[in-house]
């Protein structure tokens, strides 16, 4: 079974590889500022709301 700190860091490597493979290659070719912009909101809002949530569930 995965535990939840290997869930955890397996979903900031996602949103790393998303970071770096969506901009440079999907949207490379993308001739409209739109699509880049659209992509950096959403990916921004899904990263703030990870962390929050990673921070609530913290125990020492």
């Amino acid at each position: 079974m995965i535990t939840k700190r290997r869930l955890a860091w397996g979903w900031l490597g996602v949103l790393l590889l998303v970071d770096l493979i969506v901009p440079w290659y999907v949207l490379g070719g993308h001739p409209h500022f739109t699509g880049a912009f659209l992509f950096w909101v959403v990916w921004t809002a899904v990263a703030i709301v990870s962390m929050f949530v990673l921070f609530l569930r913290w125990r020492e």
